[in-house]
């Protein structure tokens, strides 16, 4: 019998039902026309299109990142990259560099800045920004998406509202450039729209050969809205077919006709209930323990949010919110709850990312309403654990309570496994050691419940459990290839695992 495509000779871990496991898997017309163990392969070898000898090496479903801002990660690819600056004097320096590359007048956009990596510990103002880009509006983007630093001449560019909510101010009352929340919208949606589509297909090109490169063939694009664009959004649909992987689009909107009649099932995404750690934004029970005249924002109240999630679950939509502080999980529940009790709907899978902070009482609730939940475990690598950013915004007590992964799947919960990208890279690997090495142990979870949030459960998140996220006769034929094997390797090196290969639909995308 003829087929596209052949591995053998490796461990194939199918994360079926059973979690059997294989040593050779074909296929054919893009489908999984058979897997098993033994000498089964022998059969297709002389007929096979492709075959490779894995010698020894170790095939998963193709990866799923259920959480992505693509077009983003891709302008990011565009920015000035300050993810590594130690202190004030590199971010001026980067700042001063590329308004030398730049004509006058040109817009400076600075991504991935982390003021608590500064030897400072703190955001630069809109008059140090001026005297390294006197000619250039500067627009610095913070990590997370819910800060912007601008200076003088992008300020007034945008000529805001004086007393619009997040404008931070000095001593003397005046904009010090520093912005949050709707005033960070304004200004993300400002310079976002200055965008052209070639910028965008130039980014989001190379945004997709970094996804598959780390093996991911599927990926939810959370796209448009209050901190994006909406034109993005519009992108995306445009151009979906084109990509060399699966993205499925949330857009993320509180227009159900909009929605509706661009012909898709689900809206929302990264709708913002409330903001994040970082920007001491997330919406919390009690104050921040570096910042105590705050306890963050809601940006919806409970009656805005009723009206709308009812309108969308009466439309047959699945909804998914951002929703990270306490606050901001109890309002997305209520409203998940007051729509199922108007219009009791079987199998909704409505979501909420991120999820950061429940209580006991709302991971019970999660699961009695069949809520998924779309987290993000390497949020844990990089700012989880003493001395990092948790600790620094939530104090030691609240900080280890992030991220109960162990306790959601205990719970029987659905959880889907992201990046968040850019927030933390597109590599399923890292979420996946991340996941496993939880810098509360409690929390942890073992490697195989860790696999299944980025394949079986990535595709469950998105009614696509029985198309992809398992190597299983008859689905999709999207696997990744890689150097050593998950379950065998020392816990502590998961994310060194490196891949191999990417194969969507039977064909190599990507091989080493």
């Amino acid at each position: 019998m003829k087929v596209d495509l052949l591995l053998y000779n490796g461990t194939i871990l199918t994360m079926d039902e059973r979690s059997a496991v294989g040593n050779w898997v074909a296929a054919h017309g893009g489908k999984i026309i058979a897997v098993g163990s033994g000498g089964g392969w022998k059969e297709y070898l002389g007929s096979s299109r492709e075959a490779v000898d894995l010698k020894g090496k170790t095939v998963l479903p193709g990866f799923y990142d259920s959480h992505v801002n693509l077009v983003q990660t891709g302008l990011n690819y565009l920015g000035l990259n300050l993810s590594d600056a130690a202190c004030m004097d590199d971010l001026f320096a980067g700042v001063r560099h590329r308004a030398s590359q730049l004509p006058a007048g040109q817009l400076i956009r600075g991504i991935a800045f982390d003021e608590l990596k500064l030897r400072e510990k703190r955001m630069p103002t809109r008059y140090e920004l001026d005297e390294y880009a006197p000619n250039h509006p500067v627009w610095i983007s913070r990590v997370d998406y819910h800060t912007s630093i601008v200076n003088t001449l992008a300020l007034h560019l945008l000529n805001l509202p004086f007393n619009l909510e997040g404008i931070g101010r000095d001593e003397r009352g005046l904009p010090n450039g520093q912005l949050t929340g709707r005033a960070s919208a304004v200004v993300r949606s400002y310079f976002l729209g200055k965008v052209s589509d070639s910028e965008r297909h130039e980014g989001v090109h190379k945004a997709l050969i970094q996804a598959v490169e780390n093996g991911i063939t599927s990926m939810n694009a959370m796209e448009g809205g209050f901190t994006f664009h909406d034109r993005h959004a519009e992108f995306i649909l445009e151009n979906k077919e084109l990509f060399p992987i699966d993205v499925t689009l949330f857009y993320q909107s509180v227009n159900v006709e909009k929605v509706i009649s661009k012909g898709l099932p689900r809206i929302g995404g990264t709708i913002f209930l409330d903001g994040s750690f970082g920007s001491r934004t997330a919406a919390l029970a009690e104050p921040y323990t570096d910042k105590p005249e705050t306890n963050g924002s809601l940006y919806f109240s409970q009656e805005e949010l009723n009206s709308f999630i009812l309108e969308a679950h009466q439309r047959h939509l699945q909804i998914a919110l951002h929703a990270i502080g306490s606050r901001a999980i109890e309002q997305a529940l209520n409203a998940y709850e007051y729509a199922q009790a108007a219009v009791p709907r079987m199998d909704h899978r409505h979501r909420i990312e991120h999820f950061e902070l429940p209580s006991e009482q709302h991971i019970s609730r999660a699961k009695a309403l069949g809520v998924i939940l779309s987290v993000q475990p390497s949020y844990e690598f990089y700012w989880g654990g003493q001395g990092k950013m948790y600790e620094t915004r939530l104090g030691s007590v609240r900080s280890a309570r992030t991220n109960p992964l162990k306790k959601y799947c205990s719970a029987g919960i659905t959880v889907a496994g992201g990046s968040d990208s850019d927030l933390t890279p597109m590599k399923p690997m890292l979420g996946i050691h991340s996941a496993v090495n939880h810098p509360t142990p409690e929390y942890a979870l073992n490697v195989p419940e860790a696999l299944r949030l980025f394949t079986i459960n990535g595709a469950r998140a998105v009614f696509e459990e029985n198309l992809k996220g398992s190597i299983e006769t008859g689905k999709t034929a999207d696997l990744v290839i890689l150097e050593d094997n998950p379950l065998a390797v020392d816990p502590s090196c998961i994310k060194d695992i490196s891949v191999a290969a990417t194969v969507k639909e039977g064909t190599l995308l990507f091989m080493k």
